[in-house]
Protein backbone atom coordinates (compact mmCIF):
# COMPACT_ATOMS: atom_id res chain seq x y z
CA UNK A 1 0.00 0.00 0.00
CA UNK A 2 2.76 2.60 0.98
CA UNK A 3 4.68 1.72 -2.35
CA UNK A 4 0.97 2.27 -4.35
CA UNK A 5 0.47 5.32 -2.61
CA UNK A 6 4.29 6.96 -3.26
CA UNK A 7 4.40 6.21 -6.45
CA UNK A 8 1.43 7.03 -7.28
CA UNK A 9 1.78 9.13 -10.47
CA UNK A 10 4.77 6.65 -11.86
CA UNK A 11 2.45 3.40 -11.98
CA UNK A 12 -0.36 6.03 -13.38
CA UNK A 13 1.86 6.88 -16.05
CA UNK A 14 2.66 2.93 -16.80
CA UNK A 15 -0.20 1.93 -16.92
CA UNK A 16 -2.16 4.76 -18.68
CA UNK A 17 -5.02 4.73 -15.95
CA UNK A 18 -5.36 5.21 -12.42
CA UNK A 19 -5.23 2.28 -9.64
CA UNK A 20 -7.48 2.26 -6.82
CA UNK A 21 -7.28 0.26 -3.71
CA UNK A 22 -10.78 -0.36 -3.05
CA UNK A 23 -10.91 -2.62 0.14
CA UNK A 24 -8.45 -4.37 2.33
CA UNK A 25 -9.49 -7.52 4.64
CA UNK A 26 -7.54 -7.64 8.22
CA UNK A 27 -8.11 -9.77 11.17
CA UNK A 28 -8.90 -6.66 13.35
CA UNK A 29 -10.49 -3.61 11.69
CA UNK A 30 -10.05 -1.45 14.83
CA UNK A 31 -6.03 -1.94 14.86
CA UNK A 32 -3.99 1.25 14.39
CA UNK A 33 -1.81 0.60 11.61
CA UNK A 34 1.50 2.22 10.57
CA UNK A 35 0.11 3.33 7.04
CA UNK A 36 -2.54 5.60 6.18
CA UNK A 37 -5.65 3.79 4.84
CA UNK A 38 -6.87 6.70 3.78
CA UNK A 39 -10.56 6.05 2.04
CA UNK A 40 -10.13 2.76 1.85
CA UNK A 41 -12.43 0.58 3.09
CA UNK A 42 -11.47 -1.81 6.06
CA UNK A 43 -13.14 -5.02 6.02
CA UNK A 44 -12.49 -8.77 8.24
CA UNK A 45 -15.42 -10.39 5.96
CA UNK A 46 -13.57 -11.99 2.53
CA UNK A 47 -16.73 -11.93 0.86
CA UNK A 48 -16.92 -8.05 0.77
CA UNK A 49 -14.10 -8.35 -1.63
CA UNK A 50 -14.55 -11.68 -3.79
CA UNK A 51 -18.78 -10.16 -4.01
CA UNK A 52 -17.71 -6.74 -5.41
CA UNK A 53 -18.27 -6.66 -8.61
CA UNK A 54 -15.68 -3.50 -9.54
CA UNK A 55 -12.79 -5.02 -7.82
CA UNK A 56 -10.47 -6.58 -10.49
CA UNK A 57 -7.39 -7.77 -9.14
CA UNK A 58 -6.82 -9.55 -5.52
CA UNK A 59 -3.40 -9.72 -4.03
CA UNK A 60 -3.18 -12.31 -1.09
CA UNK A 61 -0.85 -12.06 1.37
CA UNK A 62 -2.31 -13.63 4.21
CA UNK A 63 0.16 -16.96 3.98
CA UNK A 64 -0.48 -20.03 4.90
CA UNK A 65 -2.34 -22.63 2.83
CA UNK A 66 -5.70 -23.72 3.38
CA UNK A 67 -7.83 -20.50 4.10
CA UNK A 68 -5.38 -18.90 0.90
CA UNK A 69 -6.29 -22.01 -1.54
CA UNK A 70 -9.34 -21.28 -0.73
CA UNK A 71 -9.54 -17.46 -1.08
CA UNK A 72 -7.63 -17.59 -4.56
CA UNK A 73 -10.03 -20.12 -6.12
CA UNK A 74 -12.74 -18.57 -5.03
CA UNK A 75 -11.15 -15.37 -6.32
CA UNK A 76 -10.63 -17.08 -10.14
CA UNK A 77 -14.03 -18.72 -10.01
CA UNK A 78 -15.83 -15.23 -10.03
CA UNK A 79 -13.66 -13.70 -12.50
CA UNK A 80 -10.74 -12.37 -10.38
CA UNK A 81 -7.38 -11.82 -11.01
CA UNK A 82 -4.47 -12.96 -8.61
CA UNK A 83 -0.96 -11.68 -7.20
CA UNK A 84 0.26 -13.52 -4.43
CA UNK A 85 3.28 -13.92 -2.33
CA UNK A 86 2.49 -17.53 -1.15
CA UNK A 87 5.42 -19.19 -2.12
CA UNK A 88 4.19 -22.21 0.45
CA UNK A 89 1.15 -22.44 -1.82
CA UNK A 90 2.51 -21.81 -5.03
CA UNK A 91 5.10 -24.52 -4.29
CA UNK A 92 2.48 -27.26 -3.48
CA UNK A 93 -0.36 -25.88 -6.04
CA UNK A 94 1.30 -23.65 -8.13
CA UNK A 95 -0.19 -25.85 -11.84
CA UNK A 96 -3.46 -26.69 -9.88
CA UNK A 97 -3.94 -23.37 -9.38
CA UNK A 98 -2.47 -22.27 -12.63
CA UNK A 99 -5.18 -24.30 -14.43
CA UNK A 100 -7.95 -22.81 -12.85
CA UNK A 101 -6.87 -19.50 -13.55
CA UNK A 102 -6.63 -20.31 -17.41
CA UNK A 103 -10.14 -21.91 -16.96
CA UNK A 104 -11.56 -18.64 -16.18
CA UNK A 105 -9.74 -16.80 -18.12
CA UNK A 106 -7.65 -15.06 -15.62
CA UNK A 107 -4.14 -14.06 -14.17
CA UNK A 108 -2.22 -15.90 -11.55
CA UNK A 109 1.46 -13.88 -10.70
CA UNK A 110 3.74 -14.45 -7.72
CA UNK A 111 7.23 -12.89 -8.33
CA UNK A 112 7.30 -12.01 -4.80
CA UNK A 113 7.00 -15.54 -3.66
CA UNK A 114 11.31 -16.17 -4.58
CA UNK A 115 14.02 -14.06 -3.67
CA UNK A 116 11.53 -10.48 -3.32
CA UNK A 117 12.66 -7.74 -5.43
CA UNK A 118 14.80 -9.68 -7.71
CA UNK A 119 12.63 -10.69 -10.61
CA UNK A 120 14.09 -14.32 -10.90
CA UNK A 121 10.90 -15.68 -12.13
CA UNK A 122 9.66 -12.95 -15.05
CA UNK A 123 13.27 -13.20 -16.01
CA UNK A 124 12.88 -17.42 -16.29
CA UNK A 125 9.81 -17.28 -18.09
CA UNK A 126 10.41 -14.66 -20.38
CA UNK A 127 14.03 -12.85 -20.48
CA UNK A 128 15.96 -16.30 -20.98
CA UNK A 129 12.87 -17.90 -23.45
CA UNK A 130 15.62 -18.78 -25.90
CA UNK A 131 17.48 -21.22 -23.54
CA UNK A 132 17.10 -24.45 -22.16
CA UNK A 133 18.29 -23.83 -18.65
CA UNK A 134 20.31 -26.18 -17.73
CA UNK A 135 21.05 -25.24 -13.55
CA UNK A 136 19.75 -23.15 -11.22
CA UNK A 137 21.45 -22.31 -7.67
CA UNK A 138 21.22 -19.77 -5.07
CA UNK A 139 20.86 -18.26 -2.07
CA UNK A 140 17.38 -17.31 -1.75
CA UNK A 141 17.23 -17.42 2.19
CA UNK A 142 18.15 -14.10 3.88
CA UNK A 143 17.67 -14.95 7.11
CA UNK A 144 20.06 -18.04 6.84
CA UNK A 145 22.38 -15.98 4.88
CA UNK A 146 22.36 -13.01 7.31
CA UNK A 147 23.43 -16.33 10.08
CA UNK A 148 25.94 -17.38 8.27
CA UNK A 149 27.69 -13.91 7.41
CA UNK A 150 27.47 -12.76 10.81
CA UNK A 151 29.22 -16.18 12.19
CA UNK A 152 32.38 -16.04 9.41
CA UNK A 153 32.58 -12.16 10.15
CA UNK A 154 31.99 -11.84 13.88
CA UNK A 155 33.40 -15.17 15.22
CA UNK A 156 30.42 -15.52 16.87
CA UNK A 157 28.16 -18.99 17.44
CA UNK A 158 25.28 -20.20 15.19
CA UNK A 159 23.22 -19.84 18.79
CA UNK A 160 24.42 -16.15 19.73
CA UNK A 161 23.49 -14.93 16.01
CA UNK A 162 19.69 -16.63 16.49
CA UNK A 163 18.82 -15.10 19.03
CA UNK A 164 20.06 -11.37 17.48
CA UNK A 165 18.61 -11.92 14.36
CA UNK A 166 14.95 -13.15 16.01
CA UNK A 167 15.30 -9.82 18.18
CA UNK A 168 15.75 -8.01 14.46
CA UNK A 169 13.20 -9.36 13.09
CA UNK A 170 15.37 -11.64 10.59
CA UNK A 171 13.67 -15.07 12.23
CA UNK A 172 10.35 -15.92 13.54
CA UNK A 173 9.34 -16.75 17.07
CA UNK A 174 9.93 -20.25 15.35
CA UNK A 175 12.90 -20.08 12.81
CA UNK A 176 12.79 -23.33 11.68
CA UNK A 177 11.33 -22.85 7.94
CA UNK A 178 14.01 -21.03 8.29
CA UNK A 179 16.98 -23.20 10.04
CA UNK A 180 16.14 -26.44 8.17
CA UNK A 181 16.44 -25.39 4.85
CA UNK A 182 12.13 -25.47 4.24
CA UNK A 183 11.86 -21.75 2.96
CA UNK A 184 14.29 -22.53 0.26
CA UNK A 185 12.98 -25.64 -0.06
CA UNK A 186 9.93 -23.69 -1.24
CA UNK A 187 11.34 -21.46 -3.38
CA UNK A 188 13.48 -24.27 -5.13
CA UNK A 189 10.61 -26.12 -6.45
CA UNK A 190 8.87 -23.08 -7.81
CA UNK A 191 11.88 -22.09 -9.84
CA UNK A 192 12.79 -25.73 -10.89
CA UNK A 193 9.35 -26.01 -12.02
CA UNK A 194 9.39 -22.77 -14.22
CA UNK A 195 12.86 -22.64 -15.16
CA UNK A 196 12.72 -26.08 -16.54
CA UNK A 197 9.08 -26.35 -17.54
CA UNK A 198 8.77 -29.63 -15.56
CA UNK A 199 6.78 -29.72 -12.16
CA UNK A 200 8.66 -29.93 -9.01
CA UNK A 201 6.75 -29.88 -5.72
CA UNK A 202 8.15 -28.85 -2.45
CA UNK A 203 7.82 -32.19 -0.94
CA UNK A 204 10.11 -33.38 -3.89
CA UNK A 205 13.10 -31.36 -2.79
CA UNK A 206 15.62 -32.84 -0.30
CA UNK A 207 16.27 -30.20 2.26
CA UNK A 208 18.60 -30.00 5.44
CA UNK A 209 19.49 -26.67 6.94
CA UNK A 210 22.05 -25.25 9.05
CA UNK A 211 21.27 -25.86 12.63
CA UNK A 212 24.56 -28.27 12.69
CA UNK A 213 26.78 -25.89 11.44
CA UNK A 214 29.21 -24.61 13.89
CA UNK A 215 32.03 -21.49 13.38
CA UNK A 216 34.63 -24.38 13.51
CA UNK A 217 33.48 -25.68 10.03
CA UNK A 218 32.94 -22.27 8.78
CA UNK A 219 36.96 -21.25 9.65
CA UNK A 220 38.00 -24.76 8.61
CA UNK A 221 36.07 -24.30 5.26
CA UNK A 222 38.13 -20.88 4.98
CA UNK A 223 41.27 -22.84 5.36
CA UNK A 224 40.01 -25.49 2.38
CA UNK A 225 39.54 -22.31 0.03
CA UNK A 226 35.49 -22.67 0.97
CA UNK A 227 32.66 -20.82 2.47
CA UNK A 228 29.82 -22.10 3.60
CA UNK A 229 26.44 -21.50 2.59
CA UNK A 230 22.67 -22.93 2.64
CA UNK A 231 22.13 -23.18 -1.34
CA UNK A 232 19.68 -23.85 -3.28
CA UNK A 233 20.05 -26.04 -6.52
CA UNK A 234 17.93 -27.66 -9.30
CA UNK A 235 19.49 -29.30 -12.10
CA UNK A 236 17.80 -30.38 -15.45
CA UNK A 237 19.18 -33.34 -17.19
CA UNK A 238 18.31 -35.40 -20.02
CA UNK A 239 16.03 -37.36 -18.63
CA UNK A 240 15.58 -36.21 -14.38
CA UNK A 241 15.36 -33.47 -12.46
CA UNK A 242 17.41 -32.54 -9.58
CA UNK A 243 16.00 -30.18 -6.44
CA UNK A 244 18.08 -29.88 -3.34
CA UNK A 245 18.45 -27.65 -0.57
CA UNK A 246 21.57 -27.95 1.73
CA UNK A 247 24.48 -26.07 3.35
CA UNK A 248 27.50 -26.77 0.88
CA UNK A 249 31.23 -25.81 0.82
CA UNK A 250 31.00 -23.39 -2.01
CA UNK A 251 34.35 -22.05 -3.34
CA UNK A 252 35.53 -18.78 -2.22
CA UNK A 253 36.15 -17.68 -5.92
CA UNK A 254 32.49 -18.58 -6.97
CA UNK A 255 30.36 -15.06 -7.12
CA UNK A 256 27.97 -16.38 -4.86
CA UNK A 257 30.43 -17.09 -2.27
CA UNK A 258 30.31 -13.14 -2.02
CA UNK A 259 26.88 -12.80 -1.52
CA UNK A 260 26.35 -11.75 2.75
CA UNK A 261 24.16 -10.96 5.44
CA UNK A 262 20.71 -10.71 4.22
CA UNK A 263 21.06 -10.80 0.29
CA UNK A 264 20.04 -13.02 -2.43
CA UNK A 265 21.48 -14.01 -5.67
CA UNK A 266 20.31 -16.43 -8.27
CA UNK A 267 22.97 -18.22 -10.65
CA UNK A 268 21.49 -19.61 -13.78
CA UNK A 269 23.09 -21.76 -16.25
CA UNK A 270 21.60 -22.00 -19.76
CA UNK A 271 22.70 -23.56 -23.20
CA UNK A 272 23.10 -20.28 -24.99
CA UNK A 273 23.64 -17.44 -22.43
CA UNK A 274 26.23 -19.40 -20.35
CA UNK A 275 25.91 -18.41 -16.59
CA UNK A 276 24.55 -15.18 -15.40
CA UNK A 277 23.56 -14.33 -12.19
CA UNK A 278 20.97 -12.54 -10.59
CA UNK A 279 21.46 -10.00 -7.12
CA UNK A 280 19.60 -8.41 -4.93
CA UNK A 281 17.58 -7.79 -1.49
CA UNK A 282 15.49 -10.97 -1.17
CA UNK A 283 13.74 -9.93 2.59
CA UNK A 284 11.87 -7.16 3.93
CA UNK A 285 8.21 -5.27 3.35
CA UNK A 286 9.43 -2.68 1.05
CA UNK A 287 11.11 -5.53 -1.76
CA UNK A 288 8.47 -7.64 -1.46
CA UNK A 289 6.47 -5.00 -2.19
CA UNK A 290 7.95 -3.89 -4.99
CA UNK A 291 7.55 -7.01 -6.87
CA UNK A 292 3.88 -7.12 -5.77
CA UNK A 293 3.04 -4.35 -7.48
CA UNK A 294 5.31 -4.70 -10.36
CA UNK A 295 2.87 -7.91 -11.17
CA UNK A 296 0.07 -5.41 -9.84
CA UNK A 297 1.15 -3.08 -12.89
CA UNK A 298 1.89 -5.98 -15.49
CA UNK A 299 -2.17 -7.60 -14.78
CA UNK A 300 -3.73 -3.99 -15.37
CA UNK A 301 -1.43 -3.17 -18.53
CA UNK A 302 -3.05 -6.36 -19.89
CA UNK A 303 -6.62 -5.99 -18.77
CA UNK A 304 -6.36 -2.34 -20.90
CA UNK A 305 -4.95 -3.49 -23.50
CA UNK A 306 -6.64 -6.95 -23.82
CA UNK A 307 -2.98 -8.02 -23.66
CA UNK A 308 -2.36 -11.88 -24.01
CA UNK A 309 -2.18 -13.85 -20.61
CA UNK A 310 0.81 -15.53 -19.97
CA UNK A 311 1.75 -18.28 -17.09
CA UNK A 312 4.56 -19.16 -15.15
CA UNK A 313 3.14 -22.99 -14.35
CA UNK A 314 3.21 -23.70 -18.47
CA UNK A 315 4.06 -27.85 -17.92
CA UNK A 316 5.26 -29.57 -20.71
CA UNK A 317 8.07 -31.63 -19.51
CA UNK A 318 6.91 -34.58 -17.14
CA UNK A 319 10.64 -35.86 -15.78
CA UNK A 320 11.13 -37.41 -12.90
CA UNK A 321 12.57 -35.55 -10.14
CA UNK A 322 15.89 -38.03 -8.62
CA UNK A 323 16.34 -38.69 -5.32
CA UNK A 324 19.55 -36.94 -3.67
CA UNK A 325 20.73 -40.65 -3.19
CA UNK A 326 21.34 -41.60 -6.61
CA UNK A 327 23.42 -38.10 -6.89
CA UNK A 328 27.53 -37.70 -6.45
CA UNK A 329 29.16 -35.75 -4.70
CA UNK A 330 32.34 -34.40 -2.79
CA UNK A 331 32.26 -34.09 0.71
CA UNK A 332 33.50 -32.56 3.86
CA UNK A 333 33.71 -34.92 7.18
CA UNK A 334 34.07 -33.42 10.60
CA UNK A 335 34.62 -36.53 13.21
CA UNK A 336 35.59 -36.69 17.16
CA UNK A 337 38.20 -39.59 18.21
CA UNK A 338 39.79 -40.77 21.06
CA UNK A 339 42.86 -39.36 21.56
CA UNK A 340 44.94 -42.78 22.42
CA UNK A 341 43.31 -45.25 20.29
CA UNK A 342 42.51 -42.93 16.63
CA UNK A 343 44.29 -44.30 13.60
CA UNK A 344 44.21 -42.19 10.18
CA UNK A 345 45.54 -45.59 8.22
CA UNK A 346 41.95 -47.12 9.40
CA UNK A 347 39.66 -44.36 8.31
CA UNK A 348 41.91 -44.22 4.82
CA UNK A 349 40.84 -47.97 4.80
CA UNK A 350 37.36 -47.46 5.11
CA UNK A 351 36.95 -45.08 2.39
CA UNK A 352 39.10 -46.93 -0.12
CA UNK A 353 36.84 -50.29 0.24
CA UNK A 354 33.54 -48.42 -0.07
CA UNK A 355 35.04 -46.91 -3.43
CA UNK A 356 35.69 -43.28 -2.15
CA UNK A 357 38.94 -41.70 -3.15
CA UNK A 358 40.23 -39.35 -0.37
CA UNK A 359 40.90 -35.79 -1.24
CA UNK A 360 42.79 -34.65 1.98
CA UNK A 361 43.05 -35.76 5.46
CA UNK A 362 43.66 -33.24 9.06
CA UNK A 363 43.62 -33.97 12.41
CA UNK A 364 44.09 -32.06 15.05
CA UNK A 365 43.65 -31.38 19.16
CA UNK A 366 41.69 -29.01 20.88
CA UNK A 367 41.62 -29.13 25.25
CA UNK A 368 37.93 -29.20 27.08
CA UNK A 369 38.08 -29.03 30.99
CA UNK A 370 41.11 -30.58 31.01
CA UNK A 371 40.86 -33.18 28.29
CA UNK A 372 42.35 -33.49 24.79
CA UNK A 373 39.82 -33.92 22.35
CA UNK A 374 41.16 -35.70 19.07
CA UNK A 375 39.48 -34.25 15.50
CA UNK A 376 39.78 -35.37 12.07
CA UNK A 377 38.67 -33.03 8.83
CA UNK A 378 38.38 -35.23 5.88
CA UNK A 379 37.33 -34.04 2.22
CA UNK A 380 36.99 -36.91 -0.27
CA UNK A 381 36.57 -36.38 -4.08
CA UNK A 382 33.38 -36.76 -6.10
CA UNK A 383 31.71 -40.34 -4.95
CA UNK A 384 28.40 -41.53 -5.15
CA UNK A 385 25.92 -40.11 -2.11
CA UNK A 386 25.01 -44.23 -1.34
CA UNK A 387 28.43 -45.15 -1.34
CA UNK A 388 29.91 -42.53 0.86
CA UNK A 389 26.40 -43.47 3.18
CA UNK A 390 27.56 -46.95 3.23
CA UNK A 391 31.55 -45.43 4.41
CA UNK A 392 29.89 -43.63 7.41
CA UNK A 393 28.24 -46.81 8.67
CA UNK A 394 32.06 -48.26 8.59
CA UNK A 395 33.42 -45.84 9.68
CA UNK A 396 31.23 -45.22 12.90
CA UNK A 397 31.79 -48.60 13.92
CA UNK A 398 35.71 -47.70 14.43
CA UNK A 399 36.33 -48.34 18.25
CA UNK A 400 37.83 -44.91 18.58
CA UNK A 401 35.76 -42.73 16.37
CA UNK A 402 33.39 -40.79 19.38
CA UNK A 403 31.37 -38.58 17.18
CA UNK A 404 30.16 -37.58 13.88
CA UNK A 405 30.60 -33.98 13.65
CA UNK A 406 29.12 -33.07 10.77
CA UNK A 407 28.79 -33.65 7.25
CA UNK A 408 28.76 -30.89 4.33
CA UNK A 409 28.76 -31.28 0.64
CA UNK A 410 31.03 -29.90 -1.43
CA UNK A 411 29.70 -27.82 -4.36
CA UNK A 412 31.79 -27.30 -6.98
CA UNK A 413 30.39 -26.93 -10.03
CA UNK A 414 27.93 -24.75 -9.88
Amino acid sequence: MDILNTNTKLIEKQIGQSLTIKKVCVKDTGKTRSIDTGTTIMTSNINDILDDPEIDIIVELIGGIDISKSIIESAFIRGKHVVTANKDLVALYGKELTQLAKKNNCQFLFEAAVAGAIPILHSLQFSLMANHIKKIGGIVNGSTNYILTRMEVEKLSLEQIIEDATKLGYLESDPSADLDGLDAARKCAILASIGFHNLVTYNQVYSSGISNITLEDIEYARKLGYKIKLLAIAENNKDSVVARVHPALLPITHPLSHVNYEYNAVYVNGDKLGSTMFYGSGAGSLPTGSAVVNDIIQIAKNIINNGKYEYAYDICENKKVMDIKDLSFPYYLKLQANHEKASTSHIIDVLSNNNIILNSIDKYENKKNGQVIKKYVITTEECKEKDFDLALKDIKKLNFVEKIENIIRIERNL
